[in-house]
């Protein structure tokens, strides 16, 4: 069921909670809250220990706790002055939240540090994966315009502790299986990370994203999420990807042609890509589902596209 709590339910009820659990402080479930340092270039983990036991408890004092003041002298509360929850709602694993008005006057570095925050701490509560932010009920717009919709973790690429000031939004498009399973509907999403990483590939960002699936009900995954990436690289415009055994269990009914083209199609967007071949443990000798031959070079298939 749905619950909606405004920002004074959610102060009292921690109160209550924390001054209930003061004679164990370290007791409960052990909990990374992201906070800014002081000059808000880094967002920095801080253990914490949530005393509730159902989701919804856990959320209001994970929103409390970005309220307060770290124990390190070195870090600031993520949600200061007038930053601070109008209201959220969390419903089958994904929490939306309102913040004040003046979210929208944050500099942009401030603004994507408070953001990446946010979802992180939340999204290590058991039972949440997506969050939403919006400002006062209106969906939270970046620099380009562009809604925000609803975000994972593995969308802030940079990690805890890293600097921040630099940071660039990278749009990828994803291709995931319509409802039957027997086409492919493409996906825009949006990833923010630090322009000082050189050790990920825009291939690997793809395929990542992909074992990672959609995180809404228009789409469906197409990859197995077991699947590990065993290597990605370029070459002469064509992709070589090696994935694990995990490649070739089916997933959601898809069909063999859509799992073949997710892959080729996404990394195709790629502008230094033109084609891909597909391995499995290092071996293209094979089909795939006995149908796909991995020795092909796969190109572009715009046929099976809604």
């Amino acid at each position: 069921m749905k619950r909606i709590f405004s920002v004074w339910l959610l102060m009292a009820a921690i109160i209550c909670m924390l001054t209930a659990c003061s004679e164990s402080e370290e007791t409960g479930t052990p909990i990374e809250i992201s906070y800014l340092n002081q000059s808000e270039t880094q967002i920095i983990p801080e253990v914490h220990y949530l005393q509730g036991r159902e989701t919804t408890e856990r959320i209001v004092e994970v929103l409390t706790l970005l309220g307060e003041v770290p124990d390190s002298k070195e870090l600031k509360a993520t949600l200061t002055g007038s930053i601070y929850i109008v209201s959220y709602t969390y419903d089958d694993g994904q929490v939306i939240v309102s913040m004040s008005d003046k979210y929208k006057e944050l500099s942009k570095t401030t603004e994507v540090l408070i953001r990446a925050a946010l979802v992180r701490s939340l999204t290590n509560i058991p039972g949440v994966e997506y969050v939403m932010l919006t400002v006062n009920g209106e969906p939270l717009i970046d620099s380009t315009g562009t809604a925000l919709g609803i975000m994972t973790a593995d969308m802030f690429l940079d990690g805890a502790g890293t600097p921040f000031n630099s940071y660039e939004q990278t749009t990828i498009r994803l291709y995931f299986a319509n409802e039957t399973g027997e086409g492919l509907v493409s996906i825009n999403r949006n990833l923010l990370h630090n322009m000082d990483m050189s050790n990920i590939s825009m291939e690997k960002l793809v395929i990542e994203q992909l074992i990672k699936g959609p995180v809404n009900d228009s789409s469906y995954a197409t990859v197995n999420p077991a699947t590990k990436l065993l290597s990605v690289t370029v070459k002469d415009g064509i992709c070589y990807v090696n994935f694990d055994s995990g490649f070739l269990t089916p997933v959601n009914n898809v069909t063999s042609e859509v799992a073949i083209y997710s892959v080729v199609n996404s990394l195709v967007e790629l502008t230094n890509v033109n084609k891909v071949q597909i391995s499995v443990d290092g071996n293209k000798d094979m089909k795939f589902r006995e149908k796909y031959e991995l020795s092909t070079v796969f190109e572009r298939n715009l046929q099976i596209i809604e």
